[in-house]
């Protein structure tokens, strides 16, 4: 039997999905992580390198990364938006780049189910990304699973596919239904506010359109649990930065860090003046304190967390089309990531849209994104339509003019159009001959992302040293571009 899996690589966790061909059901796949017993499948997205050159992935990585830091990865989807990261692995003797430990992690999860299918290929792949994702990332992702020998068939935004979700398990959701749904994905790593048009018409067919999307980068439950490790510790008379010794130092935090995370966990069902004592012993540091759920709830307004979500909140209502959307509009909220469960976060998203926010009936809240990345890779399988899904761009994209920011597609644009043509002079000099495209919603280029250069030095100009350029986005969101040139036309996807 083919293998086709949804994998949701996020940044704290992986949990992967297998589609059965035989009767189109969605399953959690495994054993990808032996020493997880609960039934789980949901496993740290953590490396570990070992000195015999063995990589450990998951709860044995986390650890193993807790008592020996410099040789484990925590938290490297984060790290894919930086160019220039790179982490030294004294284990191996090396440097490695994000795509480096993303290879390692994906291909220990293609090992491990080729394993545990009697040496079976994998046929192929969908992997999840954040909508707030540029193309520069979502190439990141999609090299470092090729390269660890994944077929991958497509990626797939988180929040695209916890829709997706939505739309086989809402049982509530009946024949010629619509509404307008936002899915509030406050994960690991990022924040993704999406707008959808969500229906589902009388043959039971679902079309699921994005409206709009607003997030944050490196804003999510990672930033938290730093937050609050940063507020314990002061708490408790510790300053981090004072401990002196980089192994004790960072010893102290990661293992520190997994007590704030099973703190954080616990609050959710805290009342508001219930207290937690910390008494113990950590890495060699006696750390003595109390936290109650009204201190981290104001620690983190101070840090701005709920007037940062608030913000996100309504830029994505404001900039539904021409009128935008009031919150009376939204039909329902729907819950997507851990940090969601955080009391305070539903507490704002009730006062701001007069309802509770929901969690999605028969899944998981953490379970969602891979769920629908599942779903989304059985249909590239079969090349079968059952779930329409209208795909729009995140930023505009466009060309660095001088110091400006010129767009040729505007954002909520649908997948796979292209812009108008534009006419581009160039300067003479072979040296300044690439055009730099970037990605972003401000005119400032300063606060775009570069994406990636289209090569026109090979052009031969005419005597205006002109050329025409379109920008588009394949269907799968790639951005591709058209040069035109003397009455010839070249095309390609940025890489």
């Amino acid at each position: 039997m083919a293998i086709y899996l949804g994998i949701d690589f996020g940044t704290s966790t992986n949990y992967v999905t297998r589609w059965n061909e035989a009767d189109g059901s969605i399953k959690a796949v495994p054993n990808l992580d032996p020493t997880i017993y609960t039934g789980d499948e949901v496993f740290p997205n953590v490396i570990y390198y070992c000195q015999n050159g063995e990589k450990l992935v998951g709860k044995a990585a986390l650890k193993r990364a807790a008592i020996d830091p410099q040789n484990g990865v925590v938290g490297v989807k984060r790290k894919l938006v930086e160019d220039n990261w790179e982490y030294n692995i004294p284990a191996l003797s090396t440097k490695y780049s994000p795509v480096d430990v993303a290879t390692d992690i994906f291909s220990y999860i293609k090992d491990k189910v080729s394993t545990n299918n009697g040496g079976a290929d994998i046929d192929g792949v969908v992997i999840s990304v954040p909508y707030a994702y540029g193309n520069k990332e979502r190439l990141k992702i999609r090299r470092s699973a090729e390269r660890a020998g994944l077929n991958v068939l497509d990626l797939i935004e988180e929040p695209v596919a916890a829709a997706i979700s939505y739309g086989l398990f809402q049982k509530t959701s009946t024949m010629g239904h619509s509404e307008k749904i936002m899915v509030f994905d406050f994960g690991g790593g990022t924040l993704d506010i999406t707008v959808f048009l969500y229906e589902k018409s009388a043959d039971g067919r679902v079309s699921i359109e994005v409206l709009n999307t607003e997030g944050i980068r490196d804003f999510g439950g990672q930033v938290i649990d730093d937050i609050l490790l940063t507020k314990v510790a002061n708490k408790a008379g510790i300053n981090v930065s004072e401990i002196d010794d980089t192994d004790q130092r960072l010893k102290f935090q990661s293992d520190l860090n997994s007590r704030i995370v099973q703190m954080k966990e616990e609050s959710i069902y805290w009342d508001e003046d219930e207290e937690e004592d910390l008494d113990d012993n950590i890495s060699g540091i006696h750390i003595e304190t109390t936290v109650s759920g009204d201190e981290i709830e104001n620690w983190l307004r101070g840090e701005r967390v709920l007037e940062k979500i608030r913000d996100s909140v309504n830029d994505a209502l404001w900039n539904c089309g021409d009128k935008g959307l009031e919150p009376e509009d939204i039909d329902r909220v729907l819950l997507v990531g851990g940090s969601s469960n955080l009391l305070m976060v539903k507490k704002a998203l009730e006062s701001i849209f007069g309802k509770e926010p929901e969690e999605c009936d028969g899944i998981e809240i953490n379970k969602m994104v891979g769920y629908g990345a599942g779903v989304y890779c059985g249909m590239k399988a079969q090349n079968r339509n059952n779930i329409k899904i209208i795909q729009k761009l995140s930023y505009s994209i466009g060309v660095k003019v001088g110091a400006t920011f010129s767009k040729l597609i505007e954002k909520n644009e649908r997948y796979g159009t292209f812009s108008k043509a534009k006419e581009f002079s160039l300067m003479e000099t072979k040296d300044n001959r690439d055009i730099e495209v970037y990605q972003g919603n401000s005119k400032d280029i300063t606060k775009c992302f570069l994406i990636g250069k289209i090569p026109v030095s090979h052009l031969v100009l005419g005597d205006n040293k002109t050329i025409e350029i379109a920008l588009g986005t394949t269907e799968s969101g790639m951005v591709a571009y058209k040069v035109f040139s003397n009455g010839e036309c070249f095309d390609g996807v940025l890489e």
